[in-house]
């Protein structure tokens, strides 16, 4: 039996504060003696999309491969379980996601102040989440009362949130202090699993703060300032083996049509210390990780859950 410890730091009120398919993200060999593997399973930019989606057509929801629908919080939900029972060979497990859980279907709409889709992440067995520009389309008070509702239902994903500051005095900010001094919102996560230590942390990026209009006294310190206080807080003060980044940033495409820049792959070349970046916000599918630095790896499983990404990565010392 795996042992597994978790702990979360606040974010004080008074600080910064199925899918149809499945691709790999990136890959390495698996473990040798000296060596540590583990797998993460990553989507992001869900925006609500419970059931999949099809090119406007009607499809048989108990026959598989007969149409073009993909994605599903069903079917990811399935891949997830199946992913984790075949990756037993390549150490323990992680599932994250890279923002932008909310909002985009009529399910958004209609159920923003149940936090369903937290509550459903959870139950599929997603470790962490950040938060993306359309969590604040319906205000501050608004992402809240989702938070709070799917908290009060029962465990849900760590909300990660480094470069989020909650600590302007503004009433539609009050629930998000509360939450904040609670724990359900926290600037990083730290937990055992598997032999190895892991510290997760979350960043929205400067485009994705351009659209997040409805986030109204909430500000946003610069992400890669964050990064690097995060990155020296885990490397010293929490002993971590693995610092992982959920990065709501981006990526951009090159006149090749590769995507070999953006706001992901700049964070990580200013910021070595980073293992892995789990990105979001542009729906970009990568088929292989970016590797920056030659040994840090940016990947993006593209949108709607259409996609689950896996990347596997061996720890041989120092080096990825």
């Amino acid at each position: 039996m795996t042992h597994e410890t978790l702990s979360r730091r606040d974010f004080l009120a008074g600080s910064a504060a199925g899918a149809a398919t499945l691709f790999l993200s990136g890959g390495l060999s698996a473990a040798a003696d000296g060596k540590k593997t583990f797998t993460i399973l990553h989507t992001n930019d869900l925006h609500s999309n419970f059931i999949g989606l099809g090119p406007a057509s009607d499809y048989s929801p108990f026959q598989l491969n007969d149409d073009k629908t993909r994605g599903g919080f069903a079917r990811l939900a399935t891949l997830i379980a199946e992913r984790k029972a075949a990756n037993r060979t390549h150490g323990p497990v992680l599932v994250v996601d890279g923002g932008d859980f909310s909002m985009g279907t009529a399910f958004g709409a209609a159920i923003r102040e149940t936090g369903a889709e937290l509550q459903l992440m959870s139950r599929m067995g997603y470790d962490a989440t950040t938060l993306g520009n359309h969590e604040y389309d319906f205000g501050p008070d608004g992402l809240a009362k989702a938070i709070d509702v799917a908290v009060k239902a029962g465990r849900i994903p760590a909300v990660v949130a480094s470069n989020t500051n909650f600590a302007a005095k503004d009433a539609a900010l009050t629930d998000l202090q509360r939450l904040a001094k609670e724990g359900a919102i926290c600037r990083y996560l730290v937990f055992d699993r598997g032999g190895m230590r892991f510290g997760i942390f979350g960043l929205i990026g400067k485009q994705a703060v351009f659209y997040a209009s409805g986030a109204g006294a909430v500000t946003f310190p610069d992400a890669i300032e964050t990064a690097r206080e995060m990155v020296k807080l885990l490397r010293e003060q929490e002993k971590v083996d693995v610092v992982i980044c959920l990065s709501h940033g981006g990526l951009d495409k090159g006149k090749d049509g590769r995507f070999t820049d953006g706001e992901d792959v700049r964070l990580v070349k200013a910021v070595p210390g980073i293992d892995a970046v789990i990105g979001g916000h542009t729906h970009t599918a990568l088929e292989e990780a970016i590797i920056v630095n030659g040994r840090s790896a940016v990947v993006q499983s593209g949108k709607y859950g259409e996609n689950l990404g896996e990347l596997v990565i061996t720890l041989d010392g120092d080096k990825l």
